[in-house]
């Protein structure tokens, strides 16, 4: 953790972007968003809209990390920090799972244990891979944003965007090296949109109604161009490809959208006090409640084992209330877990201060 004190309207912003995470994992599990090619009902289009609203959050999540990672001096204690909070759910998950008496969905055999053991190689989670190299590869990026001008990090920015944002974004096929904003190289060019935000501000001075506008008018339009291009799949079966690409994290809305949302958090002024103090005490904690939820052990159960205490999925308007129910439910369950998963890595952390190999990472970081 940095030393100096976190910027409460950010960090709610992270939490914020996390709630939607799990908003959208809500709807894929329920199976309320629109099928290419098939009908749709009244309980799909107002997935889709809840869809078009929360798309933005995986682009918000990194450009937070980009904001405030490329103003930070790199530490490899934080990049062994990162690897053994996603090791820790790694392990315990299945451990715990296999007491219980329940099938492991990653399997038994040698090959699929790689996937706990080797979490970021093996991508347990897609995420957490292309966050991990991102990290890694932050103080490369830093170097980068330090020397450029900043004409020549806009002509680098507008470079890479035209090749992983502009052109998935207009081409009714799929190209060869686009993953949809699911890898590495897009997590590299959030980062480096928040590093040149940091750096440089926004090209238009952010005005609360305005990004909020903008917020809400990139989401419409993510919502209005699925719903044509559903009704063209639907009559003529043709687009199928195309009618899923508003919903890539790199399609066009989708990161203008995630600018717009930022800079509204950027305008938000979030009074000094315990509010603030608590958000800035639960929005570490987020990203432990992606590697408990989105584990392979948990993802595709933890909505079926809700359903248990709220019924199953209302398919009516009141979907809303139960997809409130189990987001917040599982937020606040994997919140609590990972808070103890904090205390316990603090507690090691006190033990193992006086070690040699904490002496070492400290000397790697600059530290005596």
């Amino acid at each position: 953790m940095e030393k100096e004190k976190r910027m409460a309207n950010y960090e709610l912003l992270r939490i914020v972007a996390m709630l939607m995470v799990v908003c959208l994992h809500y709807l894929t599990h329920a199976d309320v968003l629109t099928v290419p090619g098939s009908s749709s009902d009244g309980v799909r289009v107002l997935g889709d809209i809840l869809e078009s609203l929360c798309i933005v959050s995986v682009n918000v999540y990194v450009l937070i990390s980009g904001y405030f990672l490329s103003g930070s001096h790199f530490r490899i204690g934080r990049l062994f920090d990162l690897l053994c909070r996603i090791l820790f759910y790694t392990l315990l998950i299945p451990a715990a799972v296999a007491l219980l008496g329940i099938p492991l969905m990653g399997g038994q055999n040698i090959w699929k244990a790689w996937f706990y053991f080797l979490p970021v190689s093996m991508e347990h989670y897609w995420f957490v891979t292309a966050y991990f190299f991102m990290v890694l590869l932050s103080p490369f990026l830093n170097a980068g944003l330090s020397a450029l001008t900043k004409h020549q990090l806009q002509i680098l920015l507008l470079c890479l965007l035209f090749f992983t944002c502009f052109l998935p974004s207009l081409s009714p096929v799929r190209l060869t090296d686009d993953q949809a904003g699911y890898g590495t190289v897009w997590f590299l060019v959030l980062y480096l949109t928040g590093g040149y935000i940091r750096r440089y501000g926004l090209p238009v001075p952010a005005a609360p109604g305005k990004a909020a506008a903008g917020y809400f008018a990139c989401a419409g339009g993510t919502w209005g161009l699925a719903l044509l291009l559903q009704r063209v799949t639907e009559t003529s079966g043709s687009l199928l490809y195309y009618s899923q690409v508003p919903f890539h994290y790199d399609f066009v809305l989708g990161y203008a959208g995630a600018i717009c949302l930022f800079s509204l958090f950027g305008c938000l002024q979030v009074p000094e006090g315990r509010g603030a103090e608590l958000v800035r005490r639960i929005a570490p904690l987020t990203f432990g409640v992606y590697l408990i939820h989105e584990n392979i052990d948990i993802r595709d159960r933890w909505l079926p084992s809700l359903t248990k205490l709220y019924g199953p999925v209302p398919r009516s308007g009141w979907m809303l209330l139960h997809m409130a129910a189990c987001v917040l439910t599982v937020f606040a369950c994997c919140l609590f877990a990972d808070w103890i998963r904090s205390v316990i890595f603090d507690r090691a952390g006190q033990l193992l201060a006086g070690t040699r190999f904490a002496a070492r990472l400290r000397r790697m970081d600059g530290g005596k």
